[in-house]
């Protein structure tokens, strides 16, 4: 496949030749050392797609998910920070403002615009603001708790969110360890939010839609209404019968459609998925070492009514952390628009794993979805990508991810404080 392999810049930014020619004299660690200072990451895109930085870096830090509004902005969750900041353009150039200061509640990943609301997470909580789309102003007043009571403390902190066309609230909740002894934390529940309690929902009443899922960090429907999530799965995996040591390739991430019975389990903390296992196939289940010989041992995942297995086998530690369905009504790719051949294809960020040799993940693909089947074809075709993972001083990481309304893909990359348009540009 031909990529395009350059150094984006803002697309507002003055090109400065002169400097470009010093850098490039430079050593090759110099040239990183200043990505990281300047905190830009390098990129590809493969041939038929560009990429410009849509403002410049570091304007937003350690950005996350990332809504629309019907005027037009994006509202942006900034992980550590805790705020919640709009991008507005107004003629050529894009603003920002700080619209939530969420620092002393911790919001860290979730967000979702309903109605006249902004939803948030924070480890142990969802949050609303009440919100007229393009608004642009400072909320001063005191948030409504919606939910409450999510455990605090676990490796995992992201709470994802999102709503069905019901108007019920998704929230996925990560395993509060690498491998846990039980399901308690591995589902995604729903909530009916038409009254909500003055001291909010206890999280634990929630709806169990799904169970068996370790950390479901991405979520969406697709266009009849079905869930979707994207599953990160554990670490450190050795099962001496196997050939010990398998942890680079195994267990696979997992795609998932949520499309069988309400409650149903796809496997966490009891099994897991081949993803690439010498004289074993690709989607393969087996137990986790420290249920052998138990209840739940390998016959037992292998069985299909004990345990789902993914709809798709998503390469291993390359965490994937969002899901976005292109259904733009309008496809013009003279404006840069996503082709309409693209439609109800499945878009996915790959934040990176440290947990594997090579490193794998650092970008945006596509994963065809077939229009007869409504499942995927086993392909993933990569659309933005970091050219050496291994070596970077600050890395493409990808994290959310939306089709705007002209059909343009804008991402966040948290580790170098960007936000970047991706145009089809064939």
């Amino acid at each position: 496949m031909i990529s395009h392999h350059f150094r984006a810049r803002n697309m507002f930014a003055p090109h400065k030749p002169r400097e470009q020619t010093i850098i490039t004299l430079f050593p090759i660690y110099m040239l990183f050392l200043i990505s990281s200072i300047n905190g830009q990451a390098n990129f590809n895109t493969t041939q038929g797609f560009s990429a410009t930085r849509l403002i410049a870096a570091n304007t937003v830090r350690y950005p996350r998910t990332i809504v629309q509004d019907a005027a037009g902005d994006f509202l942006i969750v900034s992980e550590r920070l805790g705020t919640i900041t709009a991008i507005y353009q107004q003629e050529s150039i894009y603003n920002t403002t700080i619209i939530v200061d969420g620092s002393d509640l911790g919001l860290n990943h979730g967000l979702v615009i309903k109605d006249s609301w902004i939803y948030a997470s924070s480890l142990t909580s969802v949050y609303r603001w009440g919100y007229e789309a393009g608004q642009r102003e400072r909320i001063n007043t005191s948030p409504e708790i919606v939910i409450t009571g999510m455990p605090l403390i676990g490796v995992h902190v992201t709470r994802t969110l999102l709503f069905d066309t019901e108007g019920r609230l998704y929230v996925s909740l990560g395993s509060f360890a690498n491998a846990d002894a039980n399901t308690d934390r591995a589902k995604i529940r729903r909530f009916n939010i038409t009254e909500i309690p003055e001291s909010g929902i206890d999280f634990w009443s929630g709806e169990v839609v799904v169970d068996g899922v370790r950390n479901e960090v991405g979520l969406a429907f697709d266009s009849n209404g079905v869930l979707w999530g994207a599953g990160n799965n554990a670490d450190m995996l050795v099962r001496d019968d196997l050939g010990g040591d398998i942890h680079d390739t195994n267990p696979g991430e997992e795609l998932t459609k949520f499309d069988k019975q309400l409650g149903s389990f796809y496997g966490f903390p009891y099994c897991w998925t081949v993803d690439i296992l010498e004289n074993h196939t690709r989607g393969e289940q087996f137990a986790w070492p420290d249920f052998l010989n138990t209840t739940f041992n390998d016959g037992w995942c292998k069985n299909v009514s004990n345990n789902q297995p993914p709809t798709m086998v998503l390469p291993a530690h390359h965490a994937a952390l969002g899901l976005a369905f292109y259904n733009a009504e309008v496809c013009d790719t003279s404006e840069g628009a996503f082709p309409c051949s693209m439609k109800g294809d499945l878009f996915i960020t790959f934040h990176g794993s440290y947990n594997r040799e090579p490193p794998g993940g650092y970008k945006v693909a596509r994963i065809p979805i077939d229009a007869q089947t409504n499942m995927p074809t086993g392909e993933i075709l990569d659309i933005l990508f970091e050219p050496d993972p291994s070596f970077c001083g600050r890395c493409l990481r990808p994290v959310g991810l939306l089709f705007d309304s002209r059909g343009h893909l804008i991402v966040t990359s948290d580790d170098s404080s960007e936000v970047i348009r991706i145009t089809y540009d064939d």
